[in-house]
C-alpha cells in the first residue's frame, strides 16, 4: 500500500528581488485590492471601526515646489481599523512632552488623546525592551476654550493621523514631533480570523469574493460540518517516557477552548471549563487577566466600543440567543489545537484567547498577547524553562492601508520579531482572499530584517496537493500546507439552533432500542469532530510538526535540549528542527 502523501512543502530557498514578480515601486503587487464592502456595516459597528476608503480618505496638502511646506503623500489602500483609537508605542506615552505636543496638534481638528493607565507588568528584566511596544490610546473630542462652544466632533484616527503626519512634515529634525517619531503611531486595525465561513445570507467569507470558496461551502451553507470519526485521541505519552525534560509548547492565539476529551479540557461549574495537570491544552490566566485589564483601562478612557475579553474560554456560542445561529468564529481555537494534538501528541498548546466570537481580533489585543508571551520566554529563557514558549501559531490579518511602511514601522512586527530574536518560531496563515495583496502579520515574512529564526507565512492546500483556490498566493507565502477539508476536533457541548431537514420520530418495536431518525443536523457537533477549510489550519498544522521535529531532535541528541535556557540554544534548536522540516518536507512535483 503506498505512503500517504505528506501534504506540506516550504518554497525552496530565501526570497531575492527576482521572486517578487510585477510589483510596484514600493514593492505592491498589482492583484486587485480588497475592497471596501468586504467588512460588514454590523461587524464595524460592534467594533467602533471603519473602512478606510481611498476614494474618500481625508489627505493632506501636497506642494510640488521643491522646498516647500508640503509633504509627499501616497495613497493608501483599503484597511479597517478602530475609529477612536491610535497605536502609540509606550515609552512615547510616557513622555509628557511629546503627549502634549501631539494634544497641540490635533486641537486643530478638534481632537485630543488619553492616554489609559498602562497595566503591564514584566517579570523579566531582559522584557525592558518592549517598552516600546505600542498600546492603544485614546481619542476624544477636544475641550472648548473658556467661552467656546463644545461643538459636535467627528472622532477618527486617520483624520488624527494624517494631521499627526502633516505637521511632522513641516517639523525640524531635531522636533518633539519629529517624522522618527510621528512614523511610530499607527492606526488600530481590526483583524480577522482566516477560516471560510460560508453563510447563506452573506455569501461567503467577509473577506472572500463571491464564487471563491463556494466549493468549500456544505451544503448547509457554512463550511463547519459535524464529522465522525472512527478513532482513538493520538496516543500520547507521559512525559518521561519522551526523551526530554519538558514539553515543546506551541501558543494557539485564537478564540480560546472548550470542553473536549482530546484536549484534556473539561467542564468546571465554577470557572466554566478546566485543565487537567500534565494535559494537552494549558491556560495562562494571569496573562489573560493583564489582557483583559489593558483593554478596560482604555474603555474607561472613552473607547466606546471596545469588546473585552474576559477569560481564555471561547464564548459566547452565539451573539443573539434569540436566533441560536453559531457565532462566525465559535469552535476555530479547538479545531486548531486538535490540528497541533494530531501531528504533534506530546507537546502542550498554550491556549490565549485574543479573538472574539465574530471572527474579530483588535490589533492592540494581539500586540499585548505577543508582548507577554515574549516576556513569559524572556523570563523562562533567564532559568525557568517550564514557561518556555517554542513556536506561535497565529490564524488572523488583516490588509495595511501601506504595506511598505507595516515592514518598518509596525509594532505588531517589532513584538514579533522580538519574539524571533528569542528562537520562537511564528507561523502565520496567507489568508482567504485569493489574492497576492500583502496580508500581515504573514507577510512580515519578507521583512527586510530577519532575525536568526524566520517568521513563516503559511499557504492553503487542497487534500489531493493543489493549491486551495481561496488561498491567498504570492511571492511573501513561504509555506503550504493542508488547510481545505481538514478535519479536527470540535468542542462537545455546542449545538446550534438549525435543526436537521427531516426527523422522524421513533417507533416501538419490541427489543429494539427507540430512536429518532433524522438527516444531519448542520451545527449539532456534541460528536466532538467537524471539517472546516481555511489558511486558518494550514499555520498550525506547520506548527505542530515543528514542535513533533524539536522533541524528535530533543531525543535523538540533536542539538541543545529542550531544557537548556538562553536565546542562542532556543534559536540553535529551532534552526536544526527547521532544517529537518525541509529536508523531510513533500516534494511538490511529485
Amino acid at each position: 500500500m503506498p505512503a500517504q502523501r505528506r501534504n506540506w512543502y516550504f518554497e525552496p530557498g530565501p526570497v531575492n528581488d527576482d521572486d517578487r514578480g510585477e510589483t510596484g515601486d514600493d514593492g505592491r503587487d498589482d492583484d486587485p485590492l480588497v475592497g471596501v464592502s468586504a467588512w460588514s456595516p454590523e461587524v464595524l459597528q460592534r467594533h467602533g471601526a471603519r473602512v478606510l476608503d481611498p476614494s474618500s480618505a481625508e489627505d493632506v496638502y501636497e506642494s510640488r515646489e521643491p522646498g516647500s511646506a508640503g509633504h509627499r503623500a501616497r495613497t493608501p489602500r483599503p484597511t479597517a481599523y478602530r475609529a477612536r483609537t491610535l497605536l502609540i508605542p509606550a515609552n512615547l506615552t510616557r513622555n509628557t512632552e511629546i503627549v502634549d505636543a501631539i494634544r497641540g496638534v490635533l486641537a486643530g481638528v478638534h481632537m485630543s488623546i488619553r492616554v489609559p493607565e498602562e497595566r503591564r507588568r514584566f517579570r523579566s528584566s531582559a522584557a525592558e525592551d518592549l517598552s516600546q511596544v505600542p498600546r492603544p490610546v485614546v481619542l476624544v473630542p477636544a475641550a472648548p476654550e473658556e467661552g467656546e462652544l463644545a461643538l459636535p466632533v467627528v472622532v477618527d484616527a486617520w483624520t488624527a493621523l494624517q494631521a499627526l503626519r502633516a505637521a511632522a512634515a513641516v517639523a525640524p529634525d531635531d522636533a518633539v514631533l519629529s517624522k522618527r517619531v510621528v512614523s511610530q503611531i499607527r492606526l488600530e486595525h481590526l483583524l480577522v480570523g482566516w477560516s471560510i465561513i460560508g453563510e447563506p445570507s452573506s455569501g461567503g467569507h467577509p473577506l472572500t469574493g463571491p464564487g471563491v470558496a463556494d466549493s468549500y461551502v456544505c451544503g448547509s451553507g457554512d463550511t463547519r460540518a459535524p464529522v465522525a470519526v472512527c478513532l482513538d485521541a493520538p496516543a500520547r505519552r507521559p512525559l518521561e517516557d519522551c526523551g526530554s525534560r519538558r514539553r515543546p509548547v506551541v501558543a494557539v492565539l485564537d478564540t480560546g477552548v472548550r470542553a473536549h476529551p482530546w484536549l484534556d479540557i473539561v467542564p468546571d461549574p465554577v470557572h466554566r471549563y478546566g485543565t487537567e495537570p500534565d494535559g494537552f491544552v494549558e491556560v495562562d490566566e494571569p496573562m489573560q487577566i493583564t489582557i483583559y485589564e489593558e483593554d478596560r483601562s482604555a474603555v474607561w478612557e472613552g473607547d466606546r466600543p471596545r469588546h473585552l475579553i474576559r477569560d481564555p474560554w471561547d464564548r459566547p456560542v452565539t451573539a443573539n440567543p434569540l436566533v441560536g445561529e453559531l457565532d462566525e468564529a465559535t469552535g476555530h481555537g479547538s479545531f486548531i489545537a486538535g490540528i497541533v494534538r494530531q501531528v504533534a501528541p506530546d507537546a502542550r498548546v498554550l491556549a490565549i484567547r485574543v479573538m472574539h466570537s465574530d471572527d474579530v481580533v483588535y490589533e492592540s489585543t494581539l500586540i499585548d498577547a505577543l508582548t507577554l508571551i515574549a516576556d513569559r520566554v524572556a523570563y523562562a529563557q533567564a532559568g525557568n524553562m517550564a514557561d518556555m514558549v517554542d513556536v506561535v501559531s497565529l490564524s488572523l490579518g488583516y490588509y495595511d492601508e501601506s504595506p511598505a511602511d507595516a515592514l518598518y514601522s509596525s509594532g505588531l512586527w517589532l513584538v514579533i520579531e522580538r519574539l524571533l530574536g528569542m528562537g520562537v518560531a511564528v507561523f502565520a496563515s496567507a489568508g482567504n482572499s485569493a489574492t497576492s495583496q500583502m496580508c500581515f502579520p504573514a507577510a512580515f515574512a519578507v521583512s527586510p530584517a530577519p532575525g536568526p529564526v524566520p517568521l513563516i507565512s503559511v499557504g492553503a492546500l487542497n487534500p489531493n496537493g493543489t493549491k486551495a483556490l481561496f488561498s491567498n498566493d504570492g511571492w511573501w507565502v513561504r509555506a503550504w500546507a493542508d488547510g481545505a477539508a481538514v478535519v479536527s476536533t470540535f468542542p462537545v457541548d455546542i449545538n446550534g439552533s438549525r435543526m436537521p431537514p427531516v426527523r422522524v420520530p421513533a417507533r416501538d418495536h419490541p427489543g429494539k432500542r427507540s430512536v429518532d431518525r433524522e438527516a444531519l443536523d448542520p451545527d449539532d457537533f456534541r460528536g466532538g469532530f467537524a471539517t472546516w477549510s481555511g489558511t486558518s489550519f494550514s499555520a498550525p498544522l506547520l506548527a505542530g510538526i515543528l514542535a513533533a521535529q524539536l522533541l524528535k531532535n530533543a531525543a535523538g541528541g540533536s542539538g541543545p535540549a529542550l531544557d537548556e535556557p538562553g536565546e542562542e540554544a532556543a534559536s540553535e534548536r529551532t534552526r536544526a528542527a527547521l532544517t529537518a522540516m525541509r529536508e523531510g518536507g513533500a516534494d511538490r512535483d511529485e
